[in-house]
C-alpha cells in the first residue's frame, strides 16, 4: 500500500502543476479532477473517510461540475465560440486519462495486494475502506469512459465529415 500511495501522491502533484500551469479553463478542470481523485485516494490510505466522502461528493461531484458550467457559461466570445466549436478536443484528455488510469491502476493493486487477514482492527474498517476504495474505482471507471466517449464522439465526427 505504500507503492499506492507514492504513485498517487506523484499524480496529485504532477496534476495540480498542470491545473496552476495550463492556460484552458477545460484543461486546468480535467487536471483537477485527477488532482483530486489522487487526494480522494491517499485519503483512503490515510484512514480519513469522512475527508474522502467530502472530496467524492463535494469537491469532485459539486465544485468541478460548477466549475465546468461558469466556463462554459463565461465562452461567450466570438472568437472562442468559432475556435470551439466542435467542443473540447480529444487531445486535451490524453494527460488526465492517462493519470486517470495509472490512478486506477495503482487502486486496483493496492485493493488485491492487501492482505485483510492480517489487519487486526474490526471488520468494520476493512469494510469501510474498501467500500470507499470500490467507489473511487468506480468514479475513475466513469471519467475514463467519459474521456473515450468524447474521443470516440471526435472520431466518429471527423469521419462524417469526410464523407
Amino acid at each position: 500500500m505504500i507503492a499506492v500511495f507514492y504513485i498517487a501522491s506523484i499524480i496529485a502533484v504532477v496534476a495540480s502543476i498542470k491545473v496552476i500551469s495550463s492556460l484552458r479553463v477545460d484543461k486546468a478542470i480535467l487536471y483537477l479532477v485527477i488532482s483530486l481523485f489522487a487526494s480522494a485516494l491517499i485519503f483512503i490510505l490515510l484512514d480519513t473517510y469522512y475527508s474522502t466522502i467530502l472530496y467524492i461528493l463535494l469537491f469532485i461531484g459539486g465544485s468541478v461540475t460548477l466549475f465546468l458550467l461558469v466556463a462554459s457559461i463565461l465562452k461567450i466570445n466570438i472568437d472562442n465560440v468559432e475556435k470551439y466549436k466542435q467542443g473540447i478536443s480529444p487531445k486535451i484528455w490524453l494527460g488526465p486519462v492517462v493519470l486517470a488510469f495509472i490512478l486506477l491502476v495503482a487502486l486496483i493493486y493496492g485493493v488485491v495486494s492487501t492482505d485483510y487477514s492480517e489487519l487486526k482492527e474490526s471488520h468494520e474498517l476493512m469494510h469501510e475502506m474498501s467500500t470507499y476504495a470500490y467507489i473511487l474505482m468506480v468514479e475513475l471507471a466513469i471519467f475514463l469512459l467519459f474521456g473515450a466517449a468524447v474521443v470516440s464522439y471526435h472520431f466518429m465526427h471527423r469521419l462524417m465529415s469526410e464523407k
